[in-house]
């Protein structure tokens, strides 16, 4: 019998995301992906979002927070060697948002959790396994952009090569946080900013039991049925005991409103990056949707509920959109095999402005009126 470790040398893409976990091993020498790996993060017990694990590390947990992840990590690691038969992992290359990489280096990012916000680290960083007590000989994690806009950001710039496109560009990350950036060809600027949207639109399911994909689609079916006014508001009908929106699942006033925090998020942030870059929505020559919900995702039923705009509907001719799934993943297996990779996250992270919006009074009240469907 042929064992994989008889083919090569290996390594490993990882994605620590706030919600989930993903890896890819990868053969280094043919590109080859022999095994994935997905799960939710189990930092999750201590809070949804990053500020609430910020808030956990003040209190003094910065060693669990570090222990948890990185026992996470090496499970996943070991459970590929074990799998597949191999003699090490050569390497790995991680990404992430900036919290949660300060987090797998046990570096404390409590200066992330008030203004200014200002990480540890922004650079790429690189450490031998044994320094983080990882299977694995050499580890490089990928360069981020700000506080909230992390690797995971560059990695997905970096993969679909945003800045010679040739055009105007919009990449739009929908997560527990949604981030944007859009290129703009004229003036060579690359813009990012950071929504926090919540776990909403990650894998894991809403309470009433749909995913977000299915969720989306629930609420564009309540909203042209008009069970759901433009407020989010149910009719009496349905405001005791909820909308039956699939056998099993029924969709509460309360799921609409965390759903409608959510939307608004991502919705207004990509309405003030134009709004910055002086490009209306239906400007981009290409569109690009990353996340693990984009797969599944209907562009109709999501610009009618107004988490995208309408100009992203039907997928116009004039328009290329493509939906890119997991781009923080895909980068950081990249890196694993394309030498040109790491310079090209490190030209993106040196070049992109960042636009804070928590500061932003236009951005408050764009979210309070794009709560609305």
């Amino acid at each position: 019998m042929c064992y994989a470790h008889s083919m090569g040398k290996f390594g490993v893409g990882l994605d620590i995301g706030t919600t989930t976990i993903q890896a890819q091993l990868v053969n280094l020498k043919t590109g080859g992906t022999l095994d994935t790996f997905s799960a939710f993060n189990n930092q999750r017990s201590f809070g949804a979002d990053v500020i609430s694990r910020i808030s956990a590390s003040k209190g003094g947990k910065i060693t669990k927070l570090f222990s948890v992840v990185n026992n996470q990590v090496k499970d996943i690691l070991e459970y590929f060697i074990k799998k597949n038969k191999l003699d090490n992992i050569e390497k790995c290359v991680v990404s992430g948002n900036t919290t949660m990489l300060h987090f797998f280096c046990c570096i404390d990012p409590v200066d992330m959790g008030s203004a200014p916000y200002t990480p540890a680290f922004l650079e790429e960083q690189y450490f031998d396994g044994k320094d983080l007590f990882l299977p694995v000989k050499n580890i490089t994690l990928l360069p981020g952009i700000s506080a909230f806009v992390g690797a995971d950001i560059t990695a997905g710039l970096a993969l679909i090569d945003i800045m010679n496109k040739g055009k105007d560009a919009l990449f739009v990350d929908i997560g527990t946080n949604g981030e944007m950036a859009v290129w703009k060809e004229s003036e060579k600027q690359l813009l990012c900013c950071s929504a926090a949207a919540g776990p909403c639109f990650e894998e894991m399911e809403t309470s009433c039991g749909l995913n977000a994909s299915e969720f989306i689609d629930v609420a564009a079916e309540m909203k042209r049925s008009n069970v759901i006014d433009e407020t989010g508001v149910m009719t009496k009908e349905f405001l005791q005991t909820g909308y039956p929106a699939r056998e099993g699942s029924v969709v509460t006033q309360k799921d609409v409103r965390q759903f409608q925090l959510a939307k608004s998020a991502i919705f207004s942030g990509i309405k003030m990056i134009c709004k910055k870059a002086d490009l209306g929505a239906g400007g981009f020559g290409a569109v690009y949707i990353a996340g693990g919900l984009g797969l599944h995702l209907n562009l109709e039923n999501a610009a009618a509920v107004r988490l995208l705009p309408k100009e992203f509907a039907g997928r116009p001719q004039e328009l290329q959109i493509e939906v890119c799934g997991n781009t923080s993943l895909k980068g950081a297996v990249k890196c694993l095999t394309d030498s040109e990779f790491l310079p090209r996250c490190r030209e993106i992270s040196s070049r992109a402005e960042t636009i804070d919006l928590a500061n932003d009074k236009y951005f408050s009240a764009a979210f309070e009126h794009n709560m609305w469907f």
